[in-house]
Order: C-alpha cells, then structure tokens, then sequence
C-alpha cells in the first residue's frame, strides 16, 4: 500500500518510457564500466548531460550488470534525442492535457477519481517532488506526440498479404540427428608436445586476472530504518488520519455469470437472459443452492468451481455495474439479473469487513520506521563516511557505532564480482586504486546504490599471474581433444550428408518423432538451417541439409520429409499480419527518424579507459 513501484508498476514509468517501443538504433556503447575519471557525465546530447544519477533514476535503483549499464545509457540518449527534438519543434502539453494525464493513473484516484492527498502522499513515499514528477510527465507526452505518427500501421496490398500469409504459415514435417564430438573421443588423441605448444601459445588468455578480497561494511536507508523505534500513539496518529484510505471497506461475493460473447446477435442475448432468469428463480427459491448452481451453470471458469466466490475486493477492483450492486447489497442477500460486459451475473453477498487498526499495525510501523529511516539517512551518512576516512586503517570503528557487520567478499577482478553490494564502477576503481589497495586504507564510502553506502578495505590480494604448466596442463589436454573430437564429427557428418543426398543408405539415428517447423523462428534450430531447410525442393522429398551447429555443440543433419501447407487465411489472421506489417513499417520509419537525428546532433561520449593488464 505504501510502495508506490511495487505496488503500481504502470505508474510514473516515464524515464526509460521509450524502452517499450523497441527502439533500435544502435551508438556502439561499450565498455561503460571502465569509464576514465573527470567530469561526471557518461554521455551529452546536444549539450545536455547524462550522469550516472540519470542511470540509477532511470533503473529505479536496482543493481544491473556492467553489460546492461551501455543499454540503459543507450535508451538515455535516444529519450534526449526525442526530448531535444520536440523542444526544437515547440511539441509541449498544455497544463491541461497534463492534469489530464496525471488524473487518470489509477494510483492518483480514490473510488475513481484524483486524489490530491493519495498524489501527494505516493510522490512523497518514494522522494519525487510534484514538480520533478509533473516535468517527467511533460517530457513524456511530448515524446509521445511526436512518437505518434509512427505508431500508426501503414497500408499493405492484398497481393502481399496473402504472399506472406502463405510464407508464414507453410510448415515443412523434419526430422534430424546430431553427431556429437563426444562419440568421437576415443579415436582422439593429445600429445603432451600439443599441450605444451598450446600453452606457450596462450598465455595471454591463461593468464589469471589481478585479484582481491575485501572486507567491507554497507549502510543503508533500510538498516536506519530496522534500528527505529515507533511508539503506538504514533501508529494511532497515522492511522487516524490515513483511516479513509488504510480502512477501506472490502466485500466477499459470490456470482452465477451466464456469459455473452461481444457480438452476440439479439436471440442469443435474450436466450442468455431466459437462462440467467431461470436460474435466479432458483435460486430465489433456494438461496441455499446458490453455490450448488453457480458449480452446475455459471460460465466464469475462475469461480465455478469454488461455488461462484469471488474472494474479497474493495471499490475499484470489479467493473461498476457488478461493483454498484455488490456495495448496495445486505449480508446474504441475492441481486437481481445484473448486466455487464461480460453477460448476465447473479450476485449473493457473503460478507462485509474493514481492516482494524490491528490488522494494520504491522504495515503502519514498517511504514513510519522506513519514513524515519529515509529522513535521519543523509545525517547519518555524512557520519559514516567521516568516520570510514578518520579511522582508515580498520572498518570496525564504524560497524560498532552504526551498529553493522563487517562482511568479507569472494575473490574481485577489475572486472566486477557477482556481489551485487559490490559490483559497481566507482567503488571497484577505489578498492584498486593505490590508496586502498597499497596503503590498505579504507575506501571512501561510496553510494553504490540509491540509499546503500559501502566502504570497502582489501584484506587479500594476488597478482596478475599465469599458472604453471602442470596445474593447467588437464584442462588443454580436454580443450584439444575436444576441438580434434568437433572437427571429427564435422568430417563424418559432411561425407554421411553427401551420401545421403546422393541417395545413399547411411547409418543415422534419426529422431523418433519427426517435428513441424515454420519459417519464422524455431528454438534450437541455426537461421541457416532453417532457410536450408525451406529452401530444399519441396518436390523431391525427402531431402537432406545439414552443418555444423555450435549451439548443439555438433554436426546436425536434417531429413525434410514432407511439406504442410498454410491454413487458408481468415479475416482474423489478415487483420493481425496487416497490423504487423503495420508496426514493422513504422519501426522501420523510426530506424530512419532517429538516424536522421543522431546525424544532426552532437552526442558525446565518455572515452572508454585503457584495459587493465
């Protein structure tokens, strides 16, 4: 109730917005982690800045990988383009279009309708100001508009649908058999000259990286607020001005739902109708076989089954005509014939509850702890990181007075770790840099993300070093004989394919069962098999392709036996390709857009720094 992300996830995602819509043109990002130090920004898009504040806003916090962070810096820049686009074309809502937009997020209302107080209080409980927020939703429109015109799907000619109709949905009957690299390592064999040439050859890729193991403290807005202390006249003060919105009154009901489908003609609503009356009689008569007909004759597949209960719901949850009746009925009692989207419903009440004040306790305290938490963090912060840089030669001094545990690490490169406290850029170039890593100092603390400082201290360190021969020796010898092994069976399988195309009997274990593939995309299955396989001659069957396949990790062949023509094409199935030729002109029209002005704008990036030896 009180996270407005976790609780409203469709709400206030406005900064990576443009995500959704499959942008994809590409600006070559790589190498993020190991941006060069000096100024702070990663990216600038006609002189406006991308920082790494913009990427924790834009990721909500959450700890990505190093591999992502050029991705998300990509969505960044394209959402800059877009923003610096419209304010050149003067592309802005009117205040009006914007209290237009924010009123209708179901986060913002209250029994359907804006809430200023429930508006406030949800900005407040994850730290955006009205203004950031309402400038966020500005942007965000004004993309929107000017996205628009590429959204809408384009005109196909009949000719072209049928044509990709019958492409799309033509299926060839294959089978296949894979000739693995294991079956052949018995005539495999790696001499220890081989082994010893090869590691005399790699030593660049056998050597082991430079490494560290830290130990390190982290405080975080979380931990302040488990440490709070809430008093019950407290909890009662929130409660009793938040009671509207935490006591709402909630329903149990159960429905008999005799369903019309949209369309319907008129005799088929009014035979619905016949039917959901007859069944109120019955149940009027009898509202004690209430759950007994809902079992026999209601068409909701979700609640038949448990007598028609519907479980809980307060306002807003249900669509209004059942909603109206479900709040206007007494205990136990059965609604008349109620007429929705869905078709015919017939509606018992089984009860009426609101949440106490102790049902609520436990949410109030969490909430109250984590606001006190959220409002003491910054002082406290400022302590630690005095206290991490005062007393540099041990972290203990700032656990004891924080109250935190001084936690130990696996092995890191310069690379990263998978420790999510402690895969992050900044605090990776501290823990290697001379003072922590020499001087065995104390690293700065670091915000590693929103809320979560670290300080971190080496313990352990090992150079950059390459193994010697015997202790790497087993795992070249298992590489060579592997790789002798995938060019063995690369070799039988290419000289069983021609036999078989010559139409040869050769020994192969094909699959049981042969399967049906389409053209569009098979798991599993190369694209080059796949245009080989429709591309053999579907008149001279079967017919053999096959090759290589590193994800099989094998030779494969493949047996095209038989050919399954496309369905004959429904007004349903034209509407839908006609929508999707639709969208792929339009992204194809967008590719284009923003080719167009990442040509006409100045983006700068951040030089990626030297590797590391």
């Amino acid at each position: 109730m009180f996270d407005l992300v976790q609780k409203n996830k469709t709400v206030v995602q406005v900064v990576l917005g443009l995500v959704s819509l499959g942008l994809v043109v590409g600006f070559g990002l790589s190498g993020y982690s190991a941006m060069e130090g000096g100024p702070s920004w990663l990216a600038k898009v006609g002189g406006k800045s991308i920082t790494e504040q913009d990427i924790a806003e834009a990721t909500r916090g959450q700890v990505i990988s190093d591999d992502m962070k050029p991705m998300v810096l990509q969505e960044l820049i394209r959402k800059q383009l877009l923003l610096n686009e419209a304010h050149d074309l003067r592309l802005s809502p009117s205040t009006q279009q914007l209290q237009k937009a924010i009123a209708a997020i179901p986060a913002f209302q209250d029994n359907g309708q804006f809430s200023p107080q429930r508006y406030q209080e949800l900005l407040g409980a994850q730290q955006i100001s009205p203004t950031k927020f309402e400038g966020q939703m500005r942007d965000d429109l004004a993309t929107r508009q000017l996205l628009s015109a590429f959204m809408q799907s384009g005109m196909t000619s009949s000719v072209t649908l049928e044509r990709l109709a019958k492409l799309m949905g033509e299926k060839r009957e294959v089978s296949s058999a894979v000739l693995k690299p294991e079956a052949y390592l018995s005539q495999v064999t790696v001499s220890d000259a081989e082994v010893k040439q090869y590691y005399d050859q790699h030593q660049a890729d056998l050597k082991a990286p430079e490494m560290v193991r830290v130990e390190y403290v982290a405080l975080s807005k979380d931990q302040l607020a488990q440490q709070q202390v809430v008093s019950d006249e407290e909890i009662q003060k929130y409660f009793d001005a938040h009671k509207d919105d935490l006591a709402k009154e909630e329903r149990q009901a159960a429905h008999i739902l005799i369903a019309v489908p949209k369309g319907a003609s008129a005799a088929d609503k009014q035979a619905a109708k016949a039917k959901a009356e007859d069944i109120l009689k019955q149940v009027k008569a009898n509202p004690a076989r209430f759950a007994e007909l809902a079992k026999a004759d209601s068409q909701d597949p979700g609640s038949k089954d448990n007598g028609g209960d519907l479980g809980w719901f307060a306002r807003g949850a249900m669509v209004k005509p059942f909603e109206d009746t479900v709040f206007k009925l007494q205990k136990d009692q059965v609604s008349d014939l109620v007429e929705t989207d869905f078709g015919y419903h017939i509606i018992k009440l089984e009860g009426v509850r609101t949440k106490t004040l102790a049902d609520l306790k436990p949410e109030i305290a969490d909430k109250l702890k984590s606001e006190k938490g959220t409002a003491g963090y910054q002082a406290q912060a400022d302590k630690f990181n005095e206290l991490v840089y005062q007393q540099a030669d041990s972290l203990k001094p700032a656990a004891d007075q924080f109250k935190l545990q001084v936690q130990q690490s696996g092995w890191i490169t310069r690379k990263g770790t998978q420790d999510p406290l402690l895969n992050n850029p900044k605090l990776e170039d501290a823990i290697f840099g001379d003072d922590v890593l020499k001087k065995k100092h104390n690293s700065e603390a670091i915000e590693v993300v929103p809320g979560t400082l670290v300080s971190a201290r080496v313990i352990e360190h090992k150079d950059a070093q390459i193994p010697p021969l015997p202790t790497v020796a087993p795992d070249i010898q298992a590489r060579l004989k592997h790789d002798k092994a995938v060019k063995l069976a690369a070799a039988d399988g290419a000289k069983k394919l021609a036999a078989l195309q010559k139409g040869e009997t050769v020994d192969v274990a094909w699959d049981a069962q042969p399967k049906e593939m389409s053209r569009i995309a098979e798991p599993g299955v190369a694209t080059d098999r796949l245009h080989a396989i429709f591309a053999a001659p579907a008149h001279k069957l079967p017919a053999f392709v096959g090759g290589d396949d590193a994800a099989l990790g094998g030779y494969v062949l493949y047996k095209v036996g038989k050919v399954i023509p496309a369905p004959t094409l429904t007004p349903e199935m034209r509407q839908q390709i006609e929508q999707n030729l639709g969208q792929m002109y339009g992204q194809a029209e967008l590719t284009n857009y923003f080719g167009s002005l990442q040509k006409k704008a100045k983006i700068e990036l951040r030089a990626p720094a030297k590797a590391q030896q």
